[in-house]
């Protein structure tokens, strides 16, 4: 076997590339779930940010730096990623972060959840641009070992508790770093250090020494009675006892005595109840006095299917009504395992009653799958910020509340069936009740309905509304029995075939007047498509400016956008900084660079972005839930790009075929989603990589062949710099791609990275590339 030679890497460089990469993905990914829990969801995908940022300012360092050996670095600074990430987010843990009041106690948080990544960019960096000649190939490592992370995220966050996960894969970065070749005592202490946090993190599994301190509510108390983390949510279940909850309980009703009830807290956002139950039905009478319940006075007994069964208030209430079956579908699998097992006496073994299915699976493709027709269709307050949100680049979209979604619910109801949902009523702006509104008009139209308004009903209890949405006209004993109901428990009709609360309600589900309302209104009500999945979003970037727009509206929502705003001014700046220090301190940086070369690596950083993200975007609602998305397409674009990156060399005139294969995806994946909605998880998975893998082939082929056309015009070729500026236009895109998504939608934000693409390569064009 031939000796690797000094600008040859040898075998253990490669494999210590994948092992940074994987470790380096997997605390990405592991602090989106943590920061879902200490602070609200639309601050969540700062993780990512901060990750791409640490990762480019890292290759900035690089290039300030005076060049050493390479082996001795690669050891080095692998070894601190190690252990400030170990240590950087300990620290952080207890940092009271209140990203709306506390700004420089969560701008310290934020810097610390960068350093690490600052040391892994100056690892990827130096393996990347040191062995020029060989860029391809380590460049298929990192990518592979990215992919390998992602891919091992939900189970290991399915079986490990969050913070515990963190220690483990800073024992596994030390690992890493002893992988590096090197001749120095670096190598056993990181191995020491490997076996030290490997140890750490075995105890606190059991021992909770590292865990979260603050939530998004105060303090962790650390009380209660379970506790349990996955990939989906962190939950918590404590005692609440009292007088029965209801999310719209009617005034009217007095309660005979109190019952029991646990608290089930969803990532300190999110919260449902479970309610002690004896098979006493009487005991759960006070479920029909909320305004939730309404659909189950007009449709009984029917066949009943339950989106969310969280602690199972929904089933309970169907069987309260006497309802012929009710079948229960929930996502989260814990949850399930919940209600039945830890706490199934309690909540009396509902899963074992011949008239109840509980199903593990997502909504919307069971839906569309079955072959059974159900007589009332219910989703009480599901919020993809709170209850299903997995906490990465995942502002406001679910795949719920959309137009395509309601036709499939529709389609899936008995001849005289209803849909009901129930959202918060706002008084003085209530947009998100219009918008439930435009979404009933919208896909009423769709089935060929003349006369949207006869088919609707939304009954309000202060501040939730209920929305009754029948295939058939509503009759006047509907009607009739609305009215009543809505007097004796002291509810509010806010739409009926005879009746408007207010004028925007009877616009709003008049064809010919609807469309004028949703210009004029002040925010955008109009309907959610599978294109612009945003129902919580409703601010138009032309309005963000007037005072108007914000007077009474959702103020979670306004803040999410804020942040979104503030997010990418930070991000630019940064980056810009990153960009402009080593044209100030590096003269060689200023003498060697190439201005074409200068807009490839920007446009290849903003395009990969743009590209992921809308991917990720319109994947998430074809797969039902955004670890899914978040999953399925980081890790087959990166197994993709991995494959494209150790085939570049031998391919490059095929990198041309990358706008192709990417505007096929943008134009036919739409039509085959919708076809495929009704398949398996499985099925649905297997074809989002069919259609991801052919794009993502060819992106990975991008960077590689960039380096290796820098260093054949100039040997010198401040090929960190050039890492750098990629690095730095990703950062802001990782940003930028979630504004232009949420604004003008996921078909936007892939064309703005088709269009990119398409820049990078007309700069590149008469750079003829070298041969090998």
């Amino acid at each position: 076997m031939v000796a690797a030679g000094p600008d040859e890497p040898k075998r253990s460089t490669y494999i210590a590339l994948f092992l940074t990469t994987l470790s380096l993905l997997q605390f990405e990914l592991f602090l989106t779930r943590i920061f879902s829990v200490t602070m609200w969801y639309h601050f969540a995908f700062m993780a990512i940010s901060l990750a791409m940022f640490g990762l480019a300012a890292g290759a900035i360092f690089i290039e300030l730096m005076k060049r050493c050996e390479a082996p001795a670095m690669l050891a080095n600074f692998g070894l601190l990623f190690a252990l400030t990430s170990a240590i950087c987010f300990t620290a952080q843990l207890y940092i009271p972060v209140d990203p709306e009041r506390e700004i420089v106690w969560t701008a310290l948080a934020f810097i610390l959840a960068a350093i690490p990544f600052v040391f892994g960019g100056m690892v990827v960096c130096i393996a990347l641009t040191r062995f020029p000649a060989h860029t391809g190939a380590l460049y298929a490592a990192d990518l592979a070992g990215s992919a390998a992370g992602c891919i091992l995220t939900i189970p290991i966050l399915n079986h490990i508790h969050a913070p515990t996960a963190v220690i483990l894969n800073a024992g596994l970065a030390a690992l890493a770093a002893f992988a590096w070749p090197s001749s120095g005592k670096t190598r056993w202490i990181a191995a020491s250090c490997g076996a030290l946090l490997l140890s750490v993190g075995a105890i606190n599994q059991s021992v909770k020494l590292v865990d979260i301190q603050w939530l998004k509510g105060g303090r962790n108390s650390h009380d209660g009675l379970y506790e349990k983390w996955n990939a989906f949510s962190r939950i918590h279940v404590r005692e609440l006892g009292g007088q029965p909850f209801g999310w719209g309980l009617s005034p009217r009703y007095r309660a005979q005595q109190e019952i029991g009830q646990l608290y089930l807290d969803i990532d300190s956002g999110a919260a449902t109840v479970i309610t002690k139950f004896d098979g006493n039905l009487n005991a759960v009478e006070h479920l029909k006095y909320d305004v939730t319940a309404l659909a189950h006075y007009l449709r009984k007994p029917t066949s009943v299917l339950v989106i969310g069964v969280g602690g199972g208030r929904d089933i309970l209430t169907s069987l309260a009504f006497g309802q012929r079956h009710v079948t229960g579908v929930e996502i989260n699998p814990d949850i399930l395992r919940l209600l039945t097992r830890r706490f199934g006496l309690y909540s009396g073994s509902l899963q074992n009653k011949p008239d109840v299915t509980l199903v593990h699976d997502e909504a919307r493709s069971y839906v569309a799958r079955s072959l059974e027709s159900y007589g009332i269709i219910q989703a009480s307050l599901i919020d993809t910020w709170a209850a299903t949100s997995a906490g990465a680049y995942v502002l406001t979209e679910n795949g719920l509340y959309t137009k395509e979604a309601w036709l499939t619910f529709l389609t899936h109801l008995t001849p005289d069936g209803i849909l009901t949902m129930s959202r918060w009523y706002y008084e003085a702006q209530p947009a998100e009740t219009l918008r439930l509104a435009a979404l009933a008009t919208a896909s009423l139209t769709g089935i060929g309905v003349a006369d949207p308004r006869q088919h609707v009903i939304i009954v309000r209890n202060q501040d939730v509304a209920t929305i009754l949405v029948a295939k058939r006209p509503f009759s006047a004993a509907d009607i009739d029995a609305v009215t009543k109901i809505s007097k004796a428990m002291e509810f509010q009709p806010v739409l009926t075939p005879q009746f408007a609360e207010r004028p925007e309600f009877e616009a709003i589900s008049t064809p010919g007047r609807y469309e004028h309302l949703i210009r004029t209104y002040p925010l955008n009500i109009e309907a959610p498509t599978d294109d612009s999945p945003f129902f919580f979003h409703m601010l138009r970037a032309g309005d963000l400016l007037k005072r108007s727009t914000f007077q009474g509206m959702n103020q979670l929502n306004l803040k999410a956008v804020n942040v979104l705003g503030r997010s990418l001014a930070i991000v630019s700046g940064l980056s810009a900084i990153a960009i402009i220090a080593p044209l100030v301190f590096r003269r060689k940086v200023g003498e060697a660079r190439s201005i074409r070369l200068m807009i490839y690596f920007a446009a290849i950083g903003l395009a990969f972005m743009m590209v992921e993200i809308g991917q990720l975007e319109r994947l998430i609602v074809f797969l039902g839930h955004p670890i899914y998305g978040l999953t399925v397409v980081l890790f087959v674009l990166l197994l993709a790009s991995s494959c494209g990156s150790f085939y570049s060399s031998r391919m490059k005139p095929w990198l041309w075929l990358l706008p192709v294969a990417l505007a096929a995806f943008i134009f036919a994946s739409p039509s085959v989603t919708y076809q495929l909605t009704a398949a398996s998880t499985p099925v649905r998975i297997a074809v989002s990589a069919l259609l991801l893998f052919p794009s993502g082939f060819f992106m990975g082929m991008a960077f590689p062949l960039g380096i290796r056309k820098a260093v054949s015009m100039n040997e010198g070729a401040p090929t960190a710099w050039y890492w750098g500026v990629n690095g730095a236009f990703s950062v802001i895109s990782s940003v930028l791609a979630v504004a232009v998504a949420v604004f003008w939608g996921v078909t936007v934000t892939l064309l703005v990275g088709l269009g990119a693409y398409i820049l990078a390569l007309i700069a590149l064009g008469d750079l003829k590339l070298e041969t090998t």
